[in-house]
Formats: C-alpha cells, sequence, structure tokens
C-alpha cells in the first residue's frame, strides 16, 4: 500500500509542477501541411517546426515559410525547430548553422539549409559546391524572397 501510495504522489507532484517541454514530434508526410504555404511536407529534411506556449504545433515545409510566419506573428512562441539536412536531427533555431545559396533547392526555393553544427554544413558546402556559411545572427538580417 505504501508503495502506491508513493507512486501516486510522485505522479501528483509531476502534474502539478505545470512544467511544460516543448520538444519537437515527427513529421507525418501523409497528412502534415505548411501553415504558410498550405503544401505537403514532404521533404522532412527541411521541416521546420514552431511551438506555442500553448503547445499548438506549427508545420512548415521550409525555414523560409517559418520566417514568413514569425514576422507575420505575435503569439508566443516556446521554441522553433529546424532540421540537420545530414541526418534529420532537430535543433533549436538559434543554436542552428545555416548554409545559403540561392541556387541550392528547398521545397519553396529559400536557398536555406540548417544543420546541427559548422563540419556538417562544410561538408555540404563542399558536396554541393559554394555557398555561405551563416550565423543565427546572419539569418535574421537576410532578405527574403516574400520580403523583396
Amino acid at each position: 500500500m505504501k508503495k502506491i501510495a508513493s507512486l501516486f504522489f510522485v505522479c501528483f507532484l509531476v502534474a502539478c509542477s505545470g512544467a511544460k517541454t516543448y520538444e519537437p514530434e515527427e513529421i507525418n508526410p501523409d497528412i502534415d501541411v505548411c501553415v504558410v504555404c498550405n503544401m505537403s511536407i514532404t521533404a522532412e529534411p527541411y521541416a521546420t517546426k514552431i511551438i506555442l506556449k500553448d503547445g499548438t504545433v506549427h508545420k512548415f515545409d521550409d525555414i523560409g515559410c517559418m520566417i514568413e510566419w514569425m514576422n507575420k506573428s505575435n503569439e508566443d512562441i516556446a521554441k522553433k525547430y529546424v532540421r540537420d539536412v545530414t541526418n534529420g536531427e532537430w535543433i533549436e533555431l538559434e543554436h542552428a548553422v545555416f548554409v545559403y545559396n540561392s541556387n541550392y533547392w528547398t521545397p519553396m526555393n529559400y536557398g536555406v539549409v540548417s544543420f546541427a553544427n559548422e563540419k556538417h554544413a562544410k561538408v555540404y558546402m563542399e558536396q554541393e559546391g559554394n555557398g555561405e556559411l551563416w550565423t543565427y545572427e546572419q539569418l535574421k538580417k537576410h532578405r527574403w524572397g516574400f520580403e523583396q
């Protein structure tokens, strides 16, 4: 009986703590669509997402669509995620490394690709040819196609 009471107490404490986690959920290419352009999210390595503080998840097919949504929205964002295109790992937007080349293929042709680290970004640039290595601060200064 003591074990059951202890387990109940621990579950009660966790439930009452109110601590929310904002971890990314996987993309389902059969049903997930970009909230900006309404395109199916089939090129999963380029997918991005925003999780609001109320738990709402907004999914995007291209980082450019996510930035466009962020520029127009005043919703309370908890986390912003991009993927390392080399392995699909989710990374918080602010911690990612980016490569830009207007000729790089991305789902909406923004030409910005994200990576977990500089090593992955440099390997990608060598394989694809050319490109500019960007930090999050440089990404924020980029003039996107929807702004022109």
